[in-house]
């Protein structure tokens, strides 16, 4: 009960967080909103944050174990603001550097057994829509992104 309660306060964190940065992209201010998913990031995410930012997608995955995967969830869903927002300021390199690793990051917790929720899946769509078809990933990442999308759609 107590680790439902942890988990679904993360979620509703996640969530105010990028509420706010998406307001404050609409309102022209996006070097804001840059600060405020990074600051989140580093308050949400915790501990596990080196593993997500150095290891390979399965690989953070598997060893952050599942008891992470919410914060793995969380950090995929800020990471993919950060790079739209990026995109808005202009730096198309870095905001597709964060929109690829958000997707391999869904991408290698569905493989791990996570159960996407519909959120994830529109977010996932709209960061696929910025990569594009050059999108660099990993052949089971797209494998596996196509097979949620034949879900939702």
């Amino acid at each position: 009960m107590i680790r439902r309660d942890y988990i679904e306060r993360l979620i509703q964190q996640c969530a105010e967080v990028l509420q706010r940065a998406l307001s404050l992209r609409q309102e022209g201010q996006p070097d804001r909103a840059v600060l405020l998913v990074r600051e989140a990031q580093d308050r949400l995410v915790g501990p596990v944050r080196p593993l997500l930012d150095r290891l390979e997608a399965s690989s953070a995955v598997q060893v952050a174990g599942p008891g992470e995967h919410e914060h793995v969830r969380a950090y995929a869903a800020l990471l993919g603001e950060e790079g739209l927002i990026l995109g808005q300021l202009g730096d198309s390199a870095s905001a597709s550097l964060c929109c690829r690793r958000a997707v391999e990051l869904y991408a290698a917790l569905s493989l791990a057994g996570v159960r996407m929720l519909p959120a994830d899946l529109e977010r996932i769509a709209v960061l696929r829509g910025v990569l594009g078809r050059a999108d660099g990933l990993d052949d089971r990442y797209r494998a596996e992104l196509d097979r949620l999308r034949g879900r939702r759609g």
